[in-house]
């Protein structure tokens, strides 16, 4: 027997794929996960489109009811529909792993999620790091929130913040609310690009991306909301901001976010410039004259000019401009040549 997830998709019913109606409606038994999100359906509107009695998991159910589950899955085909990409919560993934364990087939039919819909926002998916969820007050703080912004921005990525909530008691963490419990915490400038989003993939949605300060008292209609803080930005999704999100040109215009290839530039450079400032050229040998020595280090000083501009364009070879530049002090400081200390 088979325990399939079956991913509902993004917003409603209308979300689901041939494939995710064939798979609920071949099954014996279908059951509907409502707690990781919430979708603009029902129970009963849910049976009428697979044409099959549904059963919903009670709150917790796929944590606390996993063994039952699994044991009617040994004996039956059984289908859980859930909310979004069946994969996207932990929760689920868990499942299909004690399942595997009890060698229970498995099987997932996926469908759409906040991951990819968040692109019609114009950013490019392939510069999202790692996703992290803004708690509710009660939960605790938001360190988390901070320190995923922090070490993605390191790297220049985009970070997706998903909002928290509690489906069964109506309570949904809103855009105002999430970028207010940041600003608190006195790390999180209201001057930051953010792009807000409501209802993807719905109908109604709301994508909207302008400074913190001017998102934080907009009205944003119902849930679920997410946010996105961008990183370093390619001029198409620049583009793609304004045209499609209504960002305002004049916040785009010298921004600047530094990536881990800016940090390590900037930071060697600095240290460079620095003993080209006070190096000092040791008593030379008959063989050698100032001026050789001094073309060594006008050498060094075109390398980080190099390391400069290769910075601005984002391409590696900025790294091995510096350490070209190095290399140079560096031997001159081994052959007793010149003075000077890192």
């Amino acid at each position: 027997m088979t325990l399939t997830l079956v991913s509902v998709g993004l917003s409603s019913h209308l979300d689901l794929s041939l494939r995710a109606i064939e798979a609920a409606k071949s099954a014996h038994h279908v059951y509907a996960e409502e707690y990781t999100m919430r979708l603009d359906t029902t129970v009963e509107t849910l049976e009428a489109t697979i044409g099959r009695p549904v059963t919903p998991l009670p709150r917790g159910g796929m944590e606390e009811d996993a063994s039952r589950l699994l044991e009617a899955a040994e004996n039956s085909d059984i289908a859980i529909l859930v909310g979004g990409d069946a994969l996207a919560a932990t929760t689920h993934l868990s499942l299909l792993v004690d399942a595997a364990r009890r060698s229970i087939p498995v099987k997932v039919v996926h469908g759409s999620s906040v991951f990819t819909a968040i692109a019609e926002s114009g950013l490019s998916l392939y510069k999202f790091g790692r996703t992290v969820t803004v708690p509710m007050p009660e939960k605790g703080p938001v360190d988390t929130v901070l320190r995923t912004l922090k070490e993605n921005a390191e790297y220049g990525l985009h970070t997706l913040l998903l909002l928290d909530l509690d489906v069964p008691a109506g309570r949904y963490l809103t855009v105002p609310e999430a970028i207010t419990r940041l600003e608190k915490t006195g790390e999180f400038p209201l001057d930051t690009l953010v792009v807000a989003a409501a209802r993807l993939g719905s109908d109604s949605q709301i994508i909207r991306a302008d400074a913190a300060l001017n998102l934080k008292d907009a009205d944003y209609g119902g849930p679920p909301y997410a946010l996105v803080v961008p990183g370093q930005l390619h001029f198409l999704e620049e583009e793609a901001l304004q045209v499609m999100a209504g960002c305002p040109p004049g916040l785009l215009e010298g921004r600047r976010v530094q990536g881990e290839l800016d940090r390590l530039v900037e930071k060697y450079v600095k240290g460079c410039r620095r003993v080209l400032e006070v190096i000092k050229v040791a008593e030379l040998p008959s063989e050698l004259t100032g001026e050789a020595v001094t073309g060594l280090l006008d050498h060094a000083r075109r390398y980080l000019e190099d390391a400069d501009y290769y910075r601005v364009e984002q391409k590696p070879v900025a790294l091995a401009s510096v350490a070209y530049a190095e290399g140079v002090l560096d031997a001159l400081k081994l052959l007793g040549l010149a003075d000077f200390q890192w």
